[in-house]
């Protein structure tokens, strides 16, 4: 026997619209973190040697927070994306298979 393939679009539509409502609220962290983040940029200090020794290591730690921030989004988006069009590629199969069974049994009035 055949291997068989099947898919339930709706479970997949599901899916993207969870990661589409996941993308929809978290669609400002990043911003929101940097924004929060410029409030406090003097808790190291101004120019003491503790605001020489902190401030690139808050720096870098910043940046590397709003880096993995925004490929987490990314990534996010990447797969909201990726449903919907395997969504559309599986319900353009299904159609067409449906089509084309529809067609076959209007020719022999036999399904």
């Amino acid at each position: 026997m055949g291997e068989v393939f099947s898919a339930d679009v709706s479970r997949l539509r599901q899916w993207q619209k969870l990661m589409g409502e996941i993308t929809d609220i978290t669609d400002n962290v990043v911003r929101d973190f940097e924004s929060e983040a410029r409030a406090c940029l003097d808790w190291v200090g101004q120019d003491d040697s503790m605001a020489k020794e902190l401030r690139p290591r808050d720096r870098k730690e910043r940046e590397a927070a709003s880096n993995t921030g925004t490929s987490l989004m990314e990534a996010i988006g990447g797969i909201s994306r990726a449903l919907h069009v395997n969504g559309n590629i599986i319900q353009g199969a299904q159609n067409d298979a449906f089509d084309a069974i529809k067609n076959e049994s209007s020719k022999s009035g036999k399904h």
